[in-house]
């Protein structure tokens, strides 16, 4: 190497260091707000199938549109459920989710009954600490809402 060409490595590896940091901070992010969003769809899911749980037989059939008889019980069932799954939900998620953004309905599509379940977590303030970027913005952006669904026919 010459004394010209000495100071090239540092100044590279000056340029290159913040780029690599951004993208594995990036990369944690995300991975993280994806974990969350699974953990969210694994409590829908598990609420929306714990109506299997039911035996039919036991209660009156209900008329379509009605909430009544079983479809009733199927949602406070399934509410129920999702009350206690939310509970287990990490306590930083836990916090973000309102009464308002968890529930279970009768949804009647095509005719056919559904039973479906929604949870949302609030993300106005970010899940992890945002850098400010002056004019760019704040990095990694985040999303303002984290939204599942499930659904079951019954």
């Amino acid at each position: 190497m010459s004394k010209k060409s000495s100071g090239v490595v540092a100044l590279e590896f000056i340029f290159i260091l913040p780029l690599l940091i951004a993208l594995l901070y990036g990369g944690l992010v995300y991975g993280l707000l994806f974990f969350h969003k699974q953990e969210m769809q694994n409590v829908v899911s598990q609420a929306a199938a714990s109506v299997f749980n039911l035996d039919r037989r036991d209660y009156p059939s209900y008329k379509e549109g009605e909430v009544e008889g079983f479809g009733a019980t199927v949602v406070a069932h399934s509410n129920a459920r999702l009350d206690k799954l939310v509970e287990r939900l990490p306590a930083r998620l836990q916090e973000r989710i309102s009464d308002s953004d968890k529930v279970c309905e009768n949804v009647i599509e095509d005719g056919v009954g559904l039973l479906e379940c929604r949870l949302s977590a609030d993300g106005t303030n970010p899940f992890l600490p945002q850098l400010k970027l002056g004019f760019l913005g704040s990095f990694p952006p985040q999303p303002s809402k984290l939204s599942v669904t499930a659904a079951v026919a019954f």
